[in-house]
């Protein structure tokens, strides 16, 4: 395989990398969100539902875009970038250190949302007063 074979397959196989850890984020996370949601109306539950997925994919995708090729002192042109492999390697590692990150920070920024929705609409009977 040469660098440039090397390149591309690994750039876009960094994206569906990403798109599929959400995509495994997700269904992992759908069970034990069930409780949680069985409080909303059913619409309001396959929105959250939906929410979370989309939520976790358009993350992972915009981590995997955050890193760049260009810029770096050395690495100017495509050709520079096409014969450094070891390089090309570190920004793919890059790329999965960065879905992994939107993936942890899109997890604990929809379990807070998730939270303050239930603290919200908490029933006024169950806020720990007892008759």
């Amino acid at each position: 395989m040469t660098n440039e074979q090397y390149l591309i397959i690994s750039y876009f196989s960094a994206a569906a990398f990403g798109v599929l850890a959400a995509f495994l984020t997700g269904l992992v996370l759908r069970g034990p969100l069930r409780p949680a949601l069985s409080r909303f109306t059913a619409a309001a539950r396959r929105f959250m539902g939906r929410a979370m997925f989309a939520w976790l994919v358009l993350g992972a995708l915009f981590a995997f875009t955050l890193v760049g090729y260009f810029g770096d002192c050395d690495h100017h042109t495509y050709q520079s970038i096409v014969d450094d492999m070891p390089w090309m390697v570190q920004k793919n590692r890059e790329q999965a250190n960065f879905i992994f990150i939107f993936l942890l920070v899109g997890v604990l920024t929809y379990a807070l949302t998730l939270a303050v929705v239930l603290v919200v609409r908490r029933p006024a009977n169950s806020a720990g007063h007892e008759k």
